[in-house]
């Protein structure tokens, strides 16, 4: 199952850089191994590729960094706000595919605030299928 997953630009640079490692989220769409990365205002487009791995709750996440004080100060930062943290394996750029464009070309096309599972939006899965380019950087 794949879905488009809205960040901040803020957070689409952190894993673009490999800085991010785990992604934490209230809800994960079950059975998720990549999302298109819809970032948010200014940007307002698809412009990347995000691959996870395991999904954990934030208790197991504590027991699995027990002994790196850096990753358990951030998991218990997203204790009140998140409950799974999703390891990021990979991640590659497109060419952006704008807001304005996906208005035009997908009916009622409206950004998500969280995720979108494409399974249920086939239009819009064709769409980025056929519309994706790999971005040379």
């Amino acid at each position: 199952m794949s879905s488009v997953m809205s960040f901040w630009p803020s957070v689409y640079e952190r894993i673009r850089s490999g800085e991010k490692t785990i992604e934490f989220r209230r809800v994960f769409p079950k059975e998720n191994s990549f999302a298109y990365m819809y970032v948010a205002k200014p940007i307002k487009a698809i412009k990347g590729i995000i691959y996870f791995g395991e999904k954990h709750t934030l208790n197991e996440l504590k027991v699995i960094y027990k002994n790196d004080p850096d990753m358990l100060a951030q998991i218990e930062n997203n204790l009140d706000s998140y409950r799974f943290g999703v390891d990021i394996i990979g991640f590659k750029e497109i060419e952006p595919i704008t807001l304005e464009e996906l208005r035009k070309n997908i009916p009622d096309f409206v950004a998500p605030q969280s995720y979108l599972l494409l399974e249920n939006n086939p239009l819009l899965a064709r769409y980025i299928e056929k519309r994706k380019k790999f971005s040379l950087r």
